[in-house]
C-alpha cells in the first residue's frame, strides 16, 4: 500500500500559515486560537492508523464471450476489522460499454462484514480485453490521509467475433477420403442415388432397384455416391479496411469467416484459414471443436497492416493449402494485390470462390447522406461492377455481399453448374 495525504491535508496546513502570518502582522494572537484546531487535526494525520484489513476478490461471467454478449463483473470485499470508508475502483478497458451498476463502489464495512456488488459491460466489438487491477483507496477518520493499493492481476476476456447461423454453404467440388457430408462423385457406400448398372455378383439385395429390373428384363442394382469430407480454406484480406468499427469492412469479413468456418466443421469438413496482409499468417486445416477456437483466437488478431510487399501464396506450406481445397476468398477487393493473389490461385487449378464484402455500403453507413458524397459512390458503384464483371470474365467465381442482406442470400447466387459439378464429379 503507499500512503500519501489528500489535497484536504494541504488546504488545512495553508489556512494554518495563513492564521500566523496574520497574526503576526496584525497583532492579533487571537488568530492563533482560531487556527488551534486546524493545527490539533494536522496532527492528528501522524496518529492515524488506517485498517487495512480487508480482502478483495473479483470474478467475471465467463472468460470467452462473443460480440454484443454482457460481461458481468462481481466483486466481493470482505472486512476482517473495521473499515471507515474504502473507495474502490475497477478500471474499464478501451472500448468496452457500461450498460448496468456502476464499476465505482464506496464502502463502510464493520469486522467480518461481507460486502458484493456487480455490473454488466458489452463488448461491441472483437478483441482481446484485460480488465486491470481493482484500484483501493482507504480513507483514515480525519480524511486527511489515505492509502492506496491494487488488487488481483490482469484478467484476460476473448471477445470472439459473432457467427450467424448458415443452413447452406458453398459444396466443394472435390472431396477427400474421410467420411463426412459432401457427397463424392464416387461410388459407393452412401445414401445419394447414382448411377443404374446391370447386377454382378457380390451385390447386395438391398441395391436391387426393382422397378428398373421388371422393365429391362434382368437384376440391376442402385449405385449411391459416397459422403466424404472436404478440405476448405479460408483466405482473408487484410491488405485494406474501410468503415468505423465494429461494422468496418474486415470486421464483416471476420465474421463471416467464422460463420463459414462454424457451418463447415459441422459437416465434419477439415477447415483451416490464411491471413493475407501485411503479414501471411495461417491456420493448418483441421476438424472438431479445437479447430474452430484456433480459428477464432487467429480471428481476433486480424487487423489491416500497410505494406508494400507482395506476399507470394506459394510460400505456403501444401499441408496448409491442399491442392484438392476449396478456397473461400474474403475481401473488398480494393487491392489489387490481393485481387492476383485470388486469380494466381485460379490459374493454379484451385476450386476458389471470392466472397466480397461491399465497400460502398460500409461507407455509405458511417457518414451523413450528401449529395457530394452520394454522386462519388454511385460512380464508385459503376467502377466497382466493373472490376466484378471483368474478374467474372476471367472465369473466377464471385459472390457480393451487401452487409444490409442475409449472408445466405449472397451464398444462393452461386452458379448451378458448381452444384452439378458436385454431383456429376
Amino acid at each position: 500500500m503507499t500512503s500519501r495525504l489528500t489535497p484536504l491535508t494541504v488546504s488545512t496546513l495553508r489556512l494554518v500559515a495563513l492564521a500566523v502570518f496574520l497574526a503576526v502582522l496584525v497583532g492579533r494572537p487571537e488568530l492563533l486560537l482560531v487556527a488551534l484546531p486546524l493545527v490539533l487535526r494536522a496532527a492528528a494525520t501522524a496518529f492515524d492508523r488506517h485498517p487495512a484489513d480487508y480482502v478483495v476478490s473479483r470474478e467475471v461471467s465467463s472468460g470467452r464471450l462473443f460480440e454484443g454478449d454482457p460481461l458481468t463483473v462481481a466483486v466481493t470485499v470482505t472486512a476482517g476489522s473495521r473499515v471507515p470508508v474504502l473507495e474502490l475502483l475497477v478500471p474499464l478497458p478501451a472500448g468496452v460499454e457500461l450498460v448496468g451498476g456502476s464499476h465505482r463502489a464506496v464502502l463502510s464495512l464493520d469486522a467480518g462484514e461481507r460486502h458484493r456488488w456487480t455490473f454488466t459491460l458489452r463488448c461491441p466489438a472483437r478483441s482481446r480485453l484485460a480488465l486491470g487491477p481493482l484500484h483501493a483507496r482507504l480513507w483514515g477518520r480525519s480524511g486527511l490521509r489515505l492509502l492506496e493499493a491494487r488488487h488481483g492481476a490482469r484478467m484476460p476476456v476473448r471477445v470472439y467475433p459473432r457467427m450467424g447461423p448458415l443452413r447452406r454453404v458453398p459444396e466443394p467440388s472435390r472431396t477427400q477420403t474421410s467420411v463426412g457430408n459432401c457427397v463424392s462423385p464416387t461410388f459407393g457406400a452412401g445414401l445419394e442415388p447414382g448411377d443404374i448398372r446391370p447386377f454382378a455378383p457380390g451385390d447386395r439385395l438391398r441395391h436391387v432397384n426393382w422397378r428398373a429390373s421388371l422393365r429391362l428384363g434382368a437384376l440391376h442394382v442402385t449405385q449411391y455416391h459416397q459422403e466424404r469430407n472436404a478440405d476448405v480454406v479460408l483466405m482473408l484480406d487484410t491488405l485494406s479496411d474501410v468503415g468505423a468499427r465494429p461494422e468496418t469492412s474486415l470486421d464483416l469479413c471476420v465474421r463471416t469467416a467464422a460463420s463459414l468456418a462454424r457451418a463447415y466443421l459441422a459437416r465434419k469438413d477439415r477447415v483451416g484459414l490464411i491471413e493475407y496482409g501485411g503479414v501471411l499468417r495461417w491456420v493448418r486445416p483441421g476438424s472438431g471443436p479445437v479447430q474452430l477456437e484456433r480459428i477464432l483466437d487467429a480471428l481476433l488478431d486480424a487487423q489491416a497492416l500497410f505494406t508494400y510487399v507482395r506476399k507470394d501464396l506459394a510460400t505456403v506450406p501444401p499441408r496448409v493449402l491442399p491442392p484438392q481445397a476449396l478456397v473461400v476468398a474474403l475481401s473488398p477487393l480494393l487491392d489489387p494485390r490481393f485481387v492476383e493473389a485470388a486469380a494466381d490461385l485460379a490459374a493454379r487449378g484451385f476450386d476458389l470462390i471470392v466472397l466480397t464484402v461491399s465497400p460502398i455500403d460500409v461507407t455509405r453507413r458511417m457518414q451523413a447522406v450528401m449529395p457530394p458524397e452520394d454522386l462519388a459512390c454511385r460512380l464508385w458503384s459503376l467502377e466497382r461492377r466493373a472490376q466484378l464483371a471483368d474478374l467474372r470474365r476471367r472465369g473466377l467465381v464471385v459472390l457480393e455481399w451487401s452487409p444490409g442482406q442475409p449472408l445466405e442470400a449472397a451464398l444462393a447466387a452461386l452458379p448451378r453448374h458448381r452444384r452439378r459439378l458436385k454431383i456429376a464429379g
